[in-house]
């Protein structure tokens, strides 16, 4: 393979920019549907952030977190066209994914040195999921993006600028995806505990996130009476361990809860709460009543993110261009992860890794979520390659 400088590599991601660019006004999403058109369509119209009605009366949003909702409301005071608002929207997203891989590329440079970082970055560039990815309209993309930048900050905390620019994107993460707040505690606790002198740096990275959260936090506690971002726990735990068994996740129609909630006389802003409690207290009963049941579920729902979803029901998810990078990647990666424990090294990535391992599959699995853990599936995936490679060439010498 020909020597790559910083020039051509560029040129390539720029060329490759293009491509995802057109494929995403080709094949892309069209408009903004679903529960993001609802919220999109509640916000334009009505100013607030809900995807619920009861009565006629707007429900308050907490189930969906809210940044990736306003990212979508900004587009709105351009009063384009629907179709003309969702491309742009689009093709915004396929240049962050772009700039991501720059970031990417300075990870990488961690562990490897310039060809190799430039070749995975290139790589993760166009894995076909990933290449899909922003041509949809859903968070993933905004939260990667998010994601990557954290990574770079974690790994390369220098001056204290570097600090504060990790807790500003740990603030957004938080803002994209609710369950991103206990790893950030995790992380904060586990950075402390390995060098307790950087306290004060650390506290600075937390105020900067709290800050960040804090009108979030506040309008929630005077809607919610409850200091939250979201609150989708319940809901989500029975999606995925419900009575009929789905990797992919179980959906309920809510008209008998709105039934049933209008019949305890409480405000209508407290009805996501209540959908919350009463979702978790059916998935509780059914996880207490039929452990081992769930339990093997839990396993298959495992395996389903980790390596490859053998019962997906999306559309072209067993396209061998999709799932055989897909098997190939997450092995790798797996036998990276053994590799990587029993040298104890990147402690970081390792515990943020087997965190979203760990955790995902306690719900339901998509085929998008494996994009949460991708960055870090190239990073021990190709560790394993080239210590496999290393070891083999060595073997064969001898």
């Amino acid at each position: 393979m020909p020597k790559i400088n910083y020039k051509s590599f560029f040129y390539l991601v720029f060329s490759l920019t293009i491509i995802k660019i057109f494929f995403s006004i080709y094949f892309g999403d069209d408009l903004i549907d679903m529960e993001w058109g609802i919220i999109n369509q509640n916000l334009i119209n009505y100013g607030v952030l809900s995807y619920h009605e009861i009565e006629g009366t707007k429900v308050p949003s907490i189930y969906m977190p809210p940044l990736y909702s306003y990212f979508l409301y900004s587009f709105s005071f351009l009063n384009l066209d629907q179709i003309i608002t969702t491309k742009l929207i689009l093709f915004v997203q396929c240049v962050l994914s772009s700039v991501s891989i720059f970031i990417f590329y300075r990870i990488l440079r961690n562990f490897f040195d310039k060809q190799n970082s430039y070749i995975i970055s290139i790589i993760y560039f166009i894995y076909p999921l990933n290449f899909y990815a922003a041509s949809q309209i859903s968070s993933v993309s905004i939260q990667v993006f998010c994601f990557i930048y954290f990574l770079y900050f974690l790994t390369n905390l220098r001056t204290l600028k570097d600090y504060i620019l990790l807790g500003l994107f740990s603030g957004l993460l938080i803002l994209v995806r609710g369950e991103f707040w206990p790893l950030f505690l995790l992380i904060m606790m586990f950075k402390i505990i390995k060098n307790i002198k950087l306290t004060k740096n650390y506290f600075i990275t937390f105020i900067v996130t709290l800050l960040l959260l804090s009108p979030v936090l506040i309008k929630n506690y005077k809607t919610f009476d409850q200091l939250i971002i979201t609150k989708s726990f319940g809901y989500n735990l029975w999606r995925g361990n419900s009575e009929v068994l789905n990797i992919n996740g179980n959906s309920h129609e809510m008209l008998e809860i709105k039934g049933d909630f209008l019949n305890t006389g409480q405000n209508v802003d407290k009805f996501e709460l209540y959908v919350d409690n009463y979702f978790l207290k059916s998935a509780k009963k059914n996880l207490i009543e039929d452990p081992y049941k769930y339990a093997k579920h839990y396993v298959n729902k495992f395996f389903a993110f980790s390596i490859f979803n053998y019962n997906s029901n999306y559309p072209n998810y067993y396209n061998p261009l999709v799932f055989i990078p897909e098997i190939i990647v997450s092995i790798f990666a797996i036998l990276g992860i053994i590799n990587n424990i029993f040298k104890t090294r990147d402690n970081e990535i390792l515990i943020i890794l087997l965190y979203y391992l760990a955790l995902i599959p306690v719900f339901f699995v998509l085929p998008r979520y494996k994009l949460f853990i991708l960055p870090l599936y190239f990073i021990f995936a190709s560790q394993f390659y080239f210590s496999f490679k290393q070891y083999f060439f060595k073997k064969t010498i001898n």
